[in-house]
């Protein structure tokens, strides 16, 4: 059985160069990748230190986004975007870790708080607006200052039972 094509078109300017397809889909693929770049790039607010960020990555063999190729820029914006993922997760641990901190003091107080409290109280001790921009370095001396607070708590508790039991074997 033989199967006989025929075309309707001539196809020759086709099959002189079959790779022309491959090289637009290469040229899109290579500009939404320079794309993702720039915008993870913008995210972290390292648009004008772009250069020196390809410079070092590439050990200063190209400076600009351009130049680098498809394997480089894959590489690139899958490292800052587990850097951005990574920096987010600690952050993310950061404020579980101030928010239980928080509760533990007024747990040692005897007091019943909702989660909006802790957020506000902790706003206020960081004097900012929204909770989810207290800056890390904030985030630490807070979770420090309430880790503080509740061991103070829990001396000033023992001292006072000490003090109280002292009363009552004296009478």
């Amino acid at each position: 059985m033989e199967i006989i094509i025929t075309f309707t078109k001539d196809v020759s300017s086709y099959l002189k160069n079959p790779a022309k397809i491959s090289v637009k889909n290469y040229k899109i693929r290579n500009m939404a990748t320079l794309k993702k770049l720039m915008t993870l790039l913008s995210n972290e607010g390292l648009v004008e230190e772009r250069a020196v960020i390809i410079a070092q990555f590439t050990n200063g063999k190209k400076t600009s986004a351009k130049d680098l190729n498809p394997t480089e820029l894959d590489t690139l914006c899958t490292f800052l975007e587990n850097e951005t993922t990574k920096q987010k997760n600690d952050l993310d641990k950061k404020r579980k870790r101030l928010i239980a901190s928080i509760f533990g003091v007024f747990k040692l107080a005897n007091r019943t708080v909702s989660m909006e409290y802790v957020k506000a109280t902790a706003c206020r001790a960081a004097k900012e607006e929204n909770f989810n921009q207290i800056p890390s370095a904030r985030l630490d001396s807070l979770y420090s200052a309430f880790i503080n607070a509740q061991k103070d708590l829990t001396f000033s508790k023992r001292l006072v039972k000490g003090i109280i039991n002292e009363q009552t074997s004296y009478n």
